[in-house]
């Protein structure tokens, strides 16, 4: 049975290339599993757009698509930093009333569509902070990445509500993660990133591209979404404090996917992969045990290799 999605509002997630298929995939059935009233579009790149056994699959899925121009700063001194800007593409989806960017690298783990009800102020989004404690000592992230700085070393550990950011607030407490981003689209908001995108100074050193970016033009105009709504798999050994395992939302397998190796650590961290991998097993069953047989050869075909098969 069709289900009704409501038309104003959606959630959107950016395909660039077939290594994020699977993702994609098992990030729509949650979405479906966990009874969201609203539908999920893929953004796709104008390469993805000419891979016409990918387009297929998202077909066969019933994923509609929405293609995307590529979207890059202007160069600074002859130098452009490339990277996922495509995902600020929404903002300027001014037909829909409200939308969600999500991750392909997430799961659903409870229905989350009361983010399509949750107000916002005139100019705002809502997001989760980035968590900046670099538990992995990666070199290429900022030093004052440590967990004294992070905002989720000050959250309130019984609810797991965000501390309000302040004027006294460390530097790191202004930062978000863009998994998860609730967002009103508007072609002035639009604007306004394109504007910074393609001026703002800090642009050329930008490591996390789009995040950080929203994190520049969104300072003081953004609203802190419990970890819930984001919940960064690191965090599960980091802020074990804060972190619930019944109490999470949306699970962002952030850094190594789970879809690049069937096997995984029973560490608190890894063992998270075997939520992925039991999800993923419920879409290949739907798949291979469909009546269409161009539905299967297109999972043989073109999902089983981007897949780790051990």
């Amino acid at each position: 049975m069709a289900v009704a999605y409501d038309p104003a509002k959606i959630w959107t997630t950016l395909l660039s290339n077939r290594a994020y298929l699977a993702g994609s995939l098992v990030l729509n059935h949650t979405l479906r599993k966990t009874g969201s009233r609203y539908q999920l579009k893929v953004m796709v790149t104008r390469d993805v757009e000419t891979d016409t056994e990918l387009m297929a699959v998202l077909a066969a899925a019933c994923i509609p698509t929405i293609v995307v121009d590529k979207l890059e700063p202007a160069p600074r001194d002859g130098k452009v930093n490339k990277g996922t800007w495509e995902k600020l593409a929404p903002w300027g989806w001014a037909e829909y009333e409200q939308s969600v960017l999500l991750d392909s690298d997430q799961i659903i783990l409870k229905n989350i569509d009361d983010l399509m009800a949750l107000p916002l102020p005139e100019g705002f989004i809502a997001a989760s902070h980035a968590c900046t404690c670099n538990p992995r000592k990666l070199a290429h992230y900022p030093k004052d990445w440590i967990p004294e700085n992070c905002a989720f070393t000050a959250a309130d550990k019984a609810t797991g509500e965000p501390k309000p950011i302040t004027d006294s607030s460390p530097r790191n407490h202004h930062l978000l993660n863009s998994g998860t981003v609730v967002l009103r689209p508007s072609k002035e908001e639009y604007d306004t990133l394109m504007n910074a995108m393609n001026t703002h100074p800090d642009v050329p050193n930008m490591v996390f591209f789009d995040q950080d970016l929203l994190a520049v033009v969104y300072r003081d105009r953004w609203k802190p979404l419990p970890y819930t709504y984001n919940a960064l798999k690191p965090m599960r050994s980091c802020h074990s404090d804060l972190w619930r395992d019944e109490d999470v939302k949306v699970l962002h397998y952030i850094l190594n996917k789970p879809w690049q190796s069937r096997t995984y650590g029973s560490d608190a961290i890894e063992s998270t992969h075997k939520l992925w991998w039991d999800a993923y097993a419920e879409v290949e069953k739907e798949w291979m045990e469909s009546t269409d047989e161009n539905k299967r050869r297109l999972w043989q075909s073109v999902v089983v290799p981007v897949v780790a098969q051990g």
